[in-house]
């Protein structure tokens, strides 16, 4: 079983689930060639597309093989998120339950993400 992290927050379209982007995060932390782009969205964006970017790059940098998902809080998915981790802005990362504060508690969440991978090597 594969260490899932899901980060939820307001973005452009080009975050949707649909977008071949989103299903390999790895292509996320490329994204500069669209940097043009996101230049037309308000800051509010353009700041959670930043912080996402930094904690897929935080998380893939350690451990490739960990899941991210990224669902826009616009999304049915992502209003259920929001309201049962009772966060109604901004970006939040979301591990085994437990919500995390993005980019304020990344470190938190990098230390989790360890001890669960640690678990289920000692456990295998």
């Amino acid at each position: 079983m594969a260490v899932k992290v899901t980060l939820v927050g307001v973005f452009p379209t080009v975050f949707s689930t649909s977008c071949k982007a989103v299903c390999n995060p790895a292509s996320l932390a490329g994204i500069s060639a669209t940097a043009q782009q996101f230049s037309e969205y308000p800051e509010e964006v353009r700041s959670n597309v930043e912080v996402v970017l930094n904690a897929v790059r935080s998380l893939l940098r350690y451990w490739p093989d960990v899941v991210v998902e990224v669902v826009s809080a616009m999304s049915l998915k992502g209003l259920a998120l929001s309201a049962l981790h009772w966060r109604a802005k901004g970006v939040f990362a979301v591990l085994e339950g437990k919500r995390y504060s993005l980019p304020s508690e990344l470190q938190r969440l990098l230390d989790d993400v360890e001890r669960a991978i640690s678990g289920l090597t000692h456990n295998s």
